[in-house]
C-alpha cells in the first residue's frame, strides 16, 4: 500500500471510530469561549491574522520564521537538537525530553543522547551541563518527565512512541545541573523493571508516590517512591476509560484529579487508600464531567479563586480550547468558562485546515498550563501547539482576555538537525488528527458536530504531505513549532520549551508581569 493510500485509510478508519463514540454536550449556560485580545506595546511582533493563527500566506511567504511576540521578548535560548512532549524546568535548569531511541534509533550513536540537562544561571547564555541515560531517558519519556520541587527529584516512565512499559527512572537533582540517577543498579544507568504502563505522569504532593497513566484501557499505575532507589508499585487497575491523560492533585494528595480523551473531561477520584497506603488499596470515584466524545483533556490544574476550587483543564484534541471547572462540590464539577484563541472557533475550521496541513499530528491545540500562584491567580500560561506561549489575565475567570503571547520562529528547512524534536522526527509528518472534528465554540456550546467541508480538506491534503515536505524526510514542513512543554513563572520571566527552538527563556514587557 502507498504511503498516502495507507494515512487515507488511517483517516477513514479513525473517523468511524470516533462516530461510533457518541457525544456529550455541555450545559446551556456555559460562557462562550471568546477571549479579548492582547493589547501589543513596544517591541512586539505582531500576529497577521486571527489570534493563535500562522496563516497559510505567512508559511508561504517564509514570515514565520520571523515569529511573533505580544509583551514578551526573548532573553536566551538553547535548540540543542530539539526536545520532546513535556521538558520540565527546576531552580536554574530546564531538562530537554527526547522523542527517544525507539523512534529514532540512531539517537544512540549520538554525543549527548537521552534527555538534555540545560543550565540557566545566566539566562541570557544557558548552557548544556549533562545528559541522562537512563531507560526511561533514552526510549523517551513523552509527557511524563516530572520534578517534584519539595524532595528535589525528576522522574519520568519509559513511553517511547504513544505508550510504553517496564521502566521507570528516578533522578537527584539537588544539583539541578548534575542529575544523579538513584535506582540504577551497580554504578551502570539500568534498572529493574518498576512500572505497568506509561505515558503521562506526575509526582503525589508530598513526593512519596509518582502516579504513571497509560492511556490505553485507563490503566493507571502508584509507585512508592519513599526510598527513591528502589521504587515500588503500589497499585495498579483501571481508572478514566477508554482512555486517560494526565493526573494532579489535591493539596493533601487524597483527591486525584484525573484528565480523560474520548470523551474530554476530568474525573475526580479518591486516592487516599494508596496515599495511606492501605495493604489493599482501592480507587474510589467521587465525580466527573466531560464535554465532548472527540476531544482529549491534557491536565486539570487545581486553583482557587476567592477561597472557591477550580480546575483550569487544556484541551489537546478538536480546537476545544480551555476549560475552567468548579469543583465547589466535586460530586458534581461544573464546567464554567472555557477560553479559546479565534483561530480555534468553529467558523474557522476551514482555514485551520489550510494552515496546519503539513505541520503534522496536532493543529492549533492547548497542551499544558501554569499558573503564576495556585491561590487567586492572575496570569495563566499555557503551551500551545502551532500558537505558541499564550499568556492570559484570569483574575476574574469569568471574564479571562489574553495579555501576551509567544510563537518562536518556525524552523522549517533544519528537521534534520533536530533528533530528539517528536514535531521534527515523524510527529510532523503524520497527518493532522487532532482536529477532524469541531466542536461547538466561539458563540456558543452546542453538541459536538462534524464539519463535512473540513473533514474532505483534511483528507484531501493528505497524498501533499510527502510533496510538501520541506524539512527533510520525516519532518513535515515545520512551519509552525509545538509548544507543548509546561511554561514555569521565574520572576518577571517565562522559562519554556518548544520542541523545535528548545529551551527559552522570555521576558515579560510594557507592564505585564505576575508582579504588576
Amino acid at each position: 500500500m502507498s504511503t498516502s493510500h495507507a494515512r487515507a485509510a488511517l483517516a477513514a478508519a479513525l473517523l468511524l471510530w470516533l462516530a461510533a463514540c457518541g457525544s456529550s454536550e455541555p450545559p446551556d449556560d456555559v460562557d462562550a469561549g471568546v477571549v479579548g485580545l492582547a493589547q501589543c506595546g513596544p517591541g512586539s511582533q505582531p500576529e497577521t491574522a486571527l489570534q493563535g493563527e500562522v496563516p497559510l500566506a505567512d508559511r508561504q511567504d517564509g514570515r514565520n520564521l520571523q515569529g511573533y511576540s505580544c509583551n514578551l521578548k526573548l532573553v536566551g535560548q538553547y535548540q540543542g537538537t530539539g526536545a520532546s512532549v513535556v521538558s520540565p524546568s527546576f531552580d536554574t535548569c530546564a531538562y530537554m525530553s527526547t522523542s527517544g531511541t525507539l523512534i529514532d534509533p540512531l539517537q544512540a550513536l549520538e554525543p549527548s543522547p537521552g534527555v538534555l540537562v540545560v543550565d540557566a544561571a545566566d539566562p541570557a547564555q544557558p548552557v548544556q551541563t549533562a545528559n541522562l541515560t537512563g531507560p526511561s531517558m533514552l526510549i523517551g519519556t513523552w509527557e511524563s518527565l516530572k520534578v517534584q520541587a519539595d524532595r528535589k527529584l525528576l522522574g519520568g516512565v519509559a513511553v517511547g512512541a504513544l505508550t510504553g512499559a517496564g521502566f521507570f527512572d528516578v533522578y537527584d537533582i539537588s544539583d539541578c545541573a548534575h542529575p544523579v540517577q538513584l535506582n540504577a543498579i551497580g554504578g551502570t544507568s539500568l534498572e529493574l523493571p518498576d512500572n505497568v504502563l506509561g505515558h503521562e505522569g506526575n509526582w503525589s504532593p508530598d513526593g512519596l508516590t509518582y502516579w504513571a497513566t497509560g492511556t490505553i484501557a485507563g490503566s493507571i499505575t502508584a509507585i512508592d517512591v519513599s526510598d527513591p532507589t528502589s521504587p515500588k508499585i503500589v497499585y495498579t487497575g483501571l481508572e478514566g476509560f477508554p482512555a486517560n491523560h494526565g493526573v494532579e492533585f489535591s493539596a493533601d494528595g487524597n483527591t486525584l484529579y484525573l484528565a480523560t480523551c474520548f470523551p474530554g473531561g476530568v474525573t475526580v477520584l479518591d486516592v487516599s487508600d494508596v496515599q495511606s497506603r492501605k495493604a489493599v488499596p482501592m480507587i474510589r470515584q467521587i465525580g466527573s464531567v466531560t464535554w465532548n466524545a472527540f476531544s482529549c483533556g491534557q491536565h486539570a490544574l487545581p486553583v482557587s479563586w476567592g477561597g472557591k476550587p477550580y480546575l483550569i483543564v487544556p484541551d489537546e484534541f478538536d480546537s476545544e480550547g480551555i476549560h475552567i471547572v468548579d469543583i465547589t462540590d466535586p460530586t458534581a464539577p461544573k464546567i464554567v468558562r472555557q477560553l479559546q484563541l479565534q483561530i480555534q472557533y468553529q467558523a474557522n475550521a476551514e482555514l485551520r485546515a489550510a494552515d496546519t496541513a503539513g505541520d503534522g499530528l496536532f493543529g492549533y491545540e492547548s497542551h499544558y498550563c501554569a499558573v503564576d500562584t495556585p491561590t487567586d491567580p492572575k496570569l495563566l500560561a499555557c503551551g500551545y501547539f502551532q500558537s505558541g506561549i499564550r499568556v492570559f489575565n484570569v483574575s476574574d475567570p469569568t471574564q479571562p482576555r489574553e495579555v501576551a503571547y509567544y510563537n518562536p520562529p518556525a524552523q522549517t528547512g533544519k528537521g534534520l538537525s533536530l533528533q530528539h524534536s517528536l514535531h521534527a522526527w515523524i510527529g510532523g509528518l503524520l497527518p493532522t488528527i487532532s482536529d477532524l472534528y469541531t466542536s461547538g465554540s466561539g458563540t456558543n456550546a452546542d453538541t459536538v458536530g462534524i464539519d463535512a467541508r473540513y473533514v474532505g480538506n483534511f483528507v484531501a491534503a493528505l497524498p501533499s504531505l510527502v510533496v510538501n515536505a520541506g524539512g527533510g524526510p520525516v519532518s513535515g514542513n515545520l512551519s509552525a513549532d509545538w509548544c507543548s512543554s509546561p511554561p514555569r513563572f521565574v520572576g518577571d520571566q517565562l522559562w519554556v520549551t518548544c520542541m523545535d527552538n528548545g529551551f527559552m527563556v522570555l521576558q515579560f514587557t510594557n507592564g505585564v508581569s505576575p508582579s504588576q
